[in-house]
């Protein structure tokens, strides 16, 4: 009776290890970085800050073909990425704003955050966009427009 007992514990503690291995596990990241740039207006160098927060969801599917083998297959699945972009003016507080910016990022992607003479200039998986400041943001290609999910905000103090 005793040994029935051993092995029908660990059949259950097995089929239960089996069933977490196969849910679908997700994981979540989040990361900060801050930069301090300038930009030119009225041929002076102003500076601004601009902090990235940013928080991206991974996702895992496997492939319907390997359903119930023991070696299964990933299939790859946009990674969900938002970032909060706080400028902060550090001369002129009118300047301050909130970005909020949404994307699907696939594995190759790189995030580039690069100065500009009147701001700075996001590109991601070859799209880019602008933001201006004192006027807001900026498309070159309009197609690059769909790629993005863009709330822009003011901050008042």
């Amino acid at each position: 009776m005793r040994n029935l007992k051993q092995i029908t514990t660990i059949i259950l503690f097995l089929a239960f290890v089996q069933v977490q291995g196969q849910s679908k596990p997700t994981g979540t990241i989040s990361a900060t970085t801050t930069n301090t740039f300038n930009y030119l207006k009225d041929g002076v160098k102003r500076p601004y800050k601009v902090k990235v927060q940013e928080s991206r969801a991974y996702y895992a599917k496997f492939d319907e073909e390997d359903k119930g083998k023991i070696d299964q297959d990933r299939v790859s699945i946009p990674i969900k990425v938002a970032k909060l972009i706080t400028v902060t003016g550090l001369i002129n507080s009118s300047e301050n704003t909130v970005i909020s910016l949404k994307y699907e990022k696939q594995a190759a992607d790189n995030f580039e955050l690069i100065s500009t003479d009147r701001g700075f200039m996001i590109n991601v998986a070859d799209k880019s966009m602008e933001y201006i400041i004192g006027k807001g943001v900026y498309f070159s290609d309009v197609s690059d427009e769909n790629y993005f999910i863009i709330d822009e905000y003011d901050m008042v103090e």
